[in-house]
């Protein structure tokens, strides 16, 4: 068992809609295979152990980080989904406050062509995340977001952590 993530950062971004009087966020790929790829993965995480960290960065984007705790992970792969570069302006101020007020539920989607929501597809099933945190990037330097800044280390840098 490894105690490292692999980061995928491979899609195009991530739509909001409210299903199930939550919040669901969309990780939105624009490659079928590795939609059901990551989906696969997705859909063995305990939901004891998911997190789902959203970044307020100092230049008004914000940036996402979603894992299953690889510490806990029966996987010998861990797989995490980060998307940086978002700006916060951009819906997510209304996305925030029912954040706030409830953990939302992330799902795997596939869009044949992202902007037109006609083609949007759903690919996973609803995954229900335990901890869900807004936190500010200064915050990073905490040890409890180890991940997290390895995700943005690693975005920076353009270097691997396992």
């Amino acid at each position: 068992m490894s105690l490292g993530i692999e980061w995928q950062t491979e899609f195009y971004g991530i739509s909001w809609a409210y299903e199930l009087d939550r919040l669901v966020i969309s990780l939105v790929f624009e490659d079928k295979r590795l939609a059901a790829s990551v989906a696969g993965a997705v859909e063995r995480w305990s939901s004891k152990f998911t997190r789902l960290t959203i970044i307020e960065m100092n230049d008004d984007e914000f940036a996402m980080c979603c894992y299953q705790d690889p510490q806990v992970s029966r996987d010998e792969h861990n797989i995490g989904l980060f998307r940086t570069g978002m700006k916060q302006r951009s819906g997510y101020g209304q996305a925030k406050s029912m954040i706030l007020e409830r953990s939302p539920l992330v799902q795997i989607a596939y869009a044949a062509d992202v902007r037109d929501m006609g083609t949007y597809e759903q690919v996973s099933k609803l995954i229900p995340i335990r901890k869900c945190r807004i936190i500010h990037e200064r915050e990073l330097k905490k040890q409890e977001y180890y991940y997290e800044k390895q995700a943005i280390d690693q975005s920076r840098t353009g270097v691997t952590f396992t």
